[in-house]
């Protein structure tokens, strides 16, 4: 599957999608709340203050276009890497060195291909709605919960024992210094 900033200067394609992810994911906590809102981008924030993510691993990830243009971005010293396109603020995923895990923002599946999403299950996970907003129709788990573990547990195991952590294209050779310096929001 192809991932692209929303103006197209910079692309990616994930290797192993769709058949190497847990599915969609949404996150609600006051983190990814706080991180869209402080890149002026709170209109990808679903009603309830949701963040829709796709996992993939970060070996399969292959930056094809724009990676200069990949910014890096915290919210505290100990925080995810948040990336995002400088060219149009567009936000692309979230990385943690040495943890085989690539969250992707919806928002750069369907920038590629409006239709990427149906391609994929629906949510499977729906964590931290003791941060949501408004009342949701859907359950949401106030933390996190032994079903969602449960949804991301195989695919965090899989891609250890496999290596998918290692060789990420956002860390440098020594896997732990991001390739853009990280600015703290």
């Amino acid at each position: 599957m192809e991932i692209q900033c929303d103006c197209g200067s910079f692309r990616a394609s994930l290797t192993g999608l769709p058949r190497n992810t847990p599915g969609r994911l949404a996150c609600y906590c006051d983190d990814c709340q706080a991180f869209l809102r402080k890149i002026n981008r709170p209109d990808l924030l679903d009603p309830y203050g949701g963040t829709e993510v796709i996992l993939a691993y970060p070996r399969e990830t292959v930056l094809r276009t724009g990676a200069a243009r990949l910014r890096c971005h915290r919210l505290s010293a100990t925080g995810l890497y948040r990336w995002t396109a400088g060219c149009c603020n567009a936000p692309i995923g979230n990385t943690r060195p040495g943890f085989p895990w690539f969250g992707v923002f919806q928002s750069a599946y369907r920038a590629a291909d409006p239709d990427n999403l149906t391609r994929l299950v629906p949510i499977r996970s729906r964590i931290m709605g003791k941060f949501a907003t408004g009342s949701p129709p859907f359950k949401i788990a106030h933390n996190i919960g032994p079903r969602d573990v449960l949804v991301v547990l195989p695919f965090v195991l899989k891609g250890w024992i496999t290596g998918k952590h290692r060789h990420s294209p956002f860390f440098q050779e020594d896997g732990r210094t991001p390739i853009a310096s990280p600015a703290l929001l």
